[in-house]
């Protein structure tokens, strides 16, 4: 089903929305929508009338539960065993700068733990409200719902969350992950060219290595041609991940049932 929100943004989900009391809002640099039963919008995060849309929306409903899905924190990536929650700070300054908050994510097989900052903007604005938040990474969706997937896998799979300006790579080695990175791009050639730079760095000598994209979208087909001329290519197409646009930017996402599954 295709939506169209107010601010012109186009979102393709399924028709069978969550519960009413639940509601997912995926949280960008400059924006963030919100989607449950009862409403499903996009909002600029300098929208100066947030505050009042924001109560006008929840203050009546203080049972609601609000989950932050964050595209705008780039994680670092901890083996479980390793893990040391006084040293988080120290995780993420070598990978990105550290915007606020320090959140840690475990993922459902225990292997790995999320670590990234958030900006609280939008946790103190539903404190205003009476609402608490919950929070997780959009790696670790995307993680938990791979890992699974890989359980039968031989050699290597390189996953790929092609965005509009950047994509994703997940490497799992025979069902182990190894490696997880973000790429800003441009255009095809730029996602060609750190997509080979990362093959080349992992390639084995089995020829078993595959090319996973999660999702297949019209909008992205000569990038899947490029990529299938280097490595065989696969996609993830059961209805699980949807296209969002805004700006003329695009945004590969889990489908909000899929993710309370």
């Amino acid at each position: 089903m295709l939506a169209q929100t107010e601010t012109g943004l186009h979102f393709l989900m399924q028709k069978i929305k969550s519960n009413i009391n639940n509601a997912l809002i995926y949280y960008f640099e400059s924006f963030f929508h919100i989607d449950s039963q009862i409403d499903s919008r996009s909002l600029k995060n300098d929208d100066k009338n947030l505050p009042s849309i924001l109560s006008e929306l929840y203050s009546a409903n203080n049972d609601i539960s609000i989950k932050i899905l964050h595209f705008n924190a780039q994680p670092s990536i901890v083996p479980f065993k390793y893990f040391d929650k006084n040293l988080m700070d120290k995780y993420l300054e070598t990978n990105t700068k550290i915007s606020g908050k320090l959140i840690n994510d475990l993922s459902k097989d225990k292997k790995i733990n999320i670590v990234y900052s958030i900006d609280e903007f939008l946790t103190r604005l539903f404190n205003k409200v009476e609402i608490k938040v919950t929070h997780n990474n959009y790696f670790t969706l995307i993680y938990n719902k791979l890992f699974n997937r890989v359980s039968r896998s031989k050699g290597l799979c390189f996953f790929i969350n092609l965005n509009c300006s950047s994509f994703d790579v997940i490497i799992f080695n025979n069902n182990e992950f190894i490696f997880f990175n973000k790429f800003n791009i441009n255009d095809e050639d730029e996602f060609l060219y750190y997509l080979l730079f990362v093959i080349n760095n992992f390639e084995g000598s089995n020829n078993n290595e595959k090319i996973i994209f999660l999702g297949r979208f019209e909008k992205f087909n000569h990038y899947y041609e490029l990529a299938s001329k280097y490595s065989q290519i696969e996609f993830i197409e059961d209805s699980e991940y949807s296209i969002l646009d805004y700006n003329s930017q695009s945004f590969s996402i889990i489908n909000e049932n899929n993710f309370r599954k």
